[in-house]
């Protein structure tokens, strides 16, 4: 699927020449393409972070966008490399889960395994395949490389399901999936399970009912509101709360539904 748009995500940061020297082989190789940044600051090793946040953006990006994404911890060892299409977009990733959720946006409707070795640079090390073997492959993806010759179509990836809400009554249970630059705790619990009457509890505090804006309580104080991906967010008005209320990814989440609200 040839792209003009290569969307870049990753655990690199940007103190440190990683990145550039990511885009440094695509554009030698493939000078005409926009490279866009996702971001260089999922937490290290962060899958479940890198998942998220690819598939809050993927359907802001344009059609047939080919999202490199490094995330890697098991980088060296016999993890796969993947590559995946949706209707609209392409992914190429390692075999570790970072793609799952994706398919909360579009199902995916070819995977293959990477192993056409010609298309890597020369000389790989084995903790940059970032840069050795997923770069300039997606250099020649977005030039039109053809996809039956990456490699065997390969339907057996690592998936990480996406943590589903549970209803019980009036009782809906989630969990944490991100914590942005904020601090602001995003939770597995879609706007569509919440009513504004709602009892929230997470890490033993207790919140009541949701807030429209980050501004609607005072300053310092804590408050529960649907974030901009469609998600219940927990946030302290020019705070912290993940620092705050020490919250960690996968800490469980509670709300209780007014049944006046209903």
């Amino acid at each position: 699927m040839k792209t003009g748009f290569i969307a870049l995500l990753s655990d690199f940061g940007t103190n440190d020449p990683f990145v550039a020297a990511m885009k440094g082989v695509i554009l030698s190789k493939a000078p005409k393409v926009n490279i866009i940044d996702i971001t260089h600051k999922i937490p290290p090793q962060d899958i479940i972070t890198g998942s998220f946040y690819l598939m809050s953006s993927m359907s802001y990006m344009p059609k047939k966008t080919l999202f490199l994404c490094v995330v890697d911890p098991s980088v060296g060892t016999g993890r796969g490399i993947i590559w995946a299409k949706t209707k609209n977009y392409q992914f190429l990733c390692p075999d570790n889960g970072i793609i799952s959720w994706v398919e909360e946006i579009e199902p995916i409707k070819e995977s293959r395994f990477l192993n056409n070795s010609r298309l890597f640079l020369k000389k790989i090390s084995s903790t940059f395949h970032g840069r050795d073997i997923m770069a300039p492959v997606a250099a020649e993806i977005a030039k039109g490389f053809p996809e039956k010759n990456l490699g065997p179509i390969f339907t057996e990836y690592r998936k990480n399901p996406f943590p589903r809400q549970t209803k019980t009554g009036n009782r809906i249970s989630g969990e944490v999936i991100a914590i942005d630059h904020f601090g602001n705790v995003v939770t597995s619990i879609n706007q569509k399970y919440i009513k504004a009457k709602s009892i929230f509890t997470i890490s033993k505090k207790i919140i009541k009912n949701l807030k429209l804006t980050y501004a609607s309580v005072d300053e310092g104080s804590a408050l529960a509101l649907i974030g901009s991906f469609g998600f219940l967010e927990f946030s302290v008005r020019s705070g912290n709360f993940a620092k705050n209320h020490d919250i960690k990814i996968g800490q469980k989440v509670e709300a209780i539904i007014s049944l006046d609200d209903e």
